[in-house]
């Protein structure tokens, strides 16, 4: 009797149509690809800073590297630049050319630079390196639909480094008059006019980010930086020579450790504030060879994330009141050592932007990491704040994204004055940078309960 109902019942179930067994869907899978290209301007071309020097030679070649990452219907890419700076114009530029090229949403693409100061001059109007710059928006357009056809199924990990050497806060107070002083001016060395120095105005952050991207196979196919620090540390006046500075150091080890074929894209912390503390000394890349063992440190103990790996983006342009020029302190540029005369033209400038500036901000997740971006140069202390108000377990801040705004100094900064405060040097009005600063940690905490 019992094998005939066993039979009956393999019958039955033979011609019963199949039922879906899987009560959720499986986790959705990891896609990473990375592409570079040379964007090296031709030697003759103006380099950035005040005396705007001609370049005379290459000291090493400057380049764009892409990230791109995608799980499920959702793409990011981040986008690394050797310059000081990519204006709206030049932003909105490439961000058009390379949504129309690869079809990904214009509000994922993140245009990052490194804030280089060994890299071409990058005016807000005026004809300077016209050339050069117009070919960048197609440059960055290519590598992007590069990295869209690297893309692979990928592992992330993930890996931080704290750099307490070499690093520093670039504002200290002086006992003269309780007001800040920048530390490569030269009357601080006079003790007449500065008794006494009374520390750094604030804190550095030490954090390198490394997120490592590898094959299912175990190859690591690129890296994703984040660091805080001013890339200032070579003469460019004396030596007037295209360079890529510290993040060129951090990509050379990475390369030296994993691979030629290994692409680093760096993305710079909240640096407004924080500067190399070599102060532009002759062996400046042997000490960046600091930032680049640490980065190697980093991603050699990154820690493998486990589970699905959300990726997502989202932008908002916010409006936000520019700085008033009349609101500046008469004597602020003089106590500095300068002539004011030296800053009317930034003044001149600022006086003809609207009153009521369009700033982007975006906030994205690769999985556990988010990443928040300002189009500023952020003092250190927001960059941690941020951190710290973010839901994410591991957050950080890429500035100068998408735009470039000037300086953002903090309210203690502002009362303390100093070069980062002055008139034309700053565009936006304290309660404008803590409005952007706020709206990034929103769009944050969005992305959080989102998932």
């Amino acid at each position: 009797m019992k094998t005939l109902l066993s039979f009956l019942l393999c019958i039955l179930c033979a011609s019963a149509p199949m039922r879906e067994t899987r009560s959720a869907p499986l986790p959705a899978e990891l896609h990473a690809g990375f592409a570079e290209a040379d964007i090296t301007p031709p030697v003759g071309a103006i380099m950035t800073g005040p005396e705007l020097p001609i370049t005379i030679d290459i000291a090493d070649h400057l380049h764009a590297r892409s990230i791109a990452v995608q799980n499920n219907e959702n793409t990011l890419v981040i986008v690394g630049l050797d310059l000081v700076k990519a204006t709206r114009a030049l932003a909105d530029a490439a961000i058009a050319e390379t949504a129309r090229r690869t079809g990904i949403l214009a509000a994922s693409i993140l245009i990052c630079p490194s804030h280089n100061h060994s890299s071409p001059f990058i005016p807000p109007s005026g004809p300077n390196n016209k050339d050069y710059i117009a070919t960048l928006p197609g440059i960055i357009a290519g590598i992007v639909a590069q990295a869209q056809e690297n893309l692979q199924p990928a592992r992330m990990l993930l890996g931080r480094s704290l750099v307490y050497e070499g690093v520093t806060n670039r504002r200290v107070l002086s006992k003269a008059d309780g007001l800040a002083m920048n530390i490569w001016l030269k009357d601080l060395d006079d003790l007449e006019k500065h008794p006494q120095v009374l520390g750094t105005e604030g804190p550095v952050d030490p954090e390198l980010w490394v997120a490592r991207f590898d094959s299912l196979d175990g190859k690591v196919l690129g890296t994703l930086v984040n660091f805080t620090c001013h890339p200032n540390m070579r003469d460019r006046k004396v030596l007037r020579s295209w360079s890529a500075d510290f993040p060129g150091v951090i990509a050379e080890h990475i390369t030296a450790a994993y691979g030629k074929d290994t692409v680093c894209v760096f993305t710079q912390g909240c640096s407004g504030n924080i500067n190399d503390a070599s102060g532009q000394t002759d062996d400046w890349r042997a000490k960046a060879a600091l930032f680049g063992e640490a980065a190697v440190d980093a991603a050699q103990r990154a820690t493998l994330i486990e589970g699905p790996v959300p990726v997502a983006c989202i932008r908002r342009d916010i409006e936000v009141h520019r700085s008033d020029p009349a609101a500046q302190r008469e004597g602020a540029i003089a106590r500095l050592g300068w002539r004011p005369e030296m800053f009317e033209g930034s003044k001149r400038r600022l006086a003809e932007m609207p009153e009521i500036l369009s700033v982007p901000v975006s906030a994205a997740r690769i999985g556990p990491l988010g990443i928040a971006t300002n189009a500023g140069e952020l003092f250190v202390e927001y960059g941690i704040d941020i951190k710290k108000r973010s839901p994410f377990r591991h957050t950080f801040v890429c500035e100068l994204t998408n735009d470039a705004v000037g300086y953002e100094p903090t309210a203690r900064a502002f009362h303390h004055e100093g070069y980062e405060t002055l008139a034309g040097v700053n565009y936006v009005t304290l309660e404008g940078i803590q409005t952007l600063v706020d709206t990034a940690v929103e769009m944050l905490e969005e992305l959080w309960k989102e998932e």
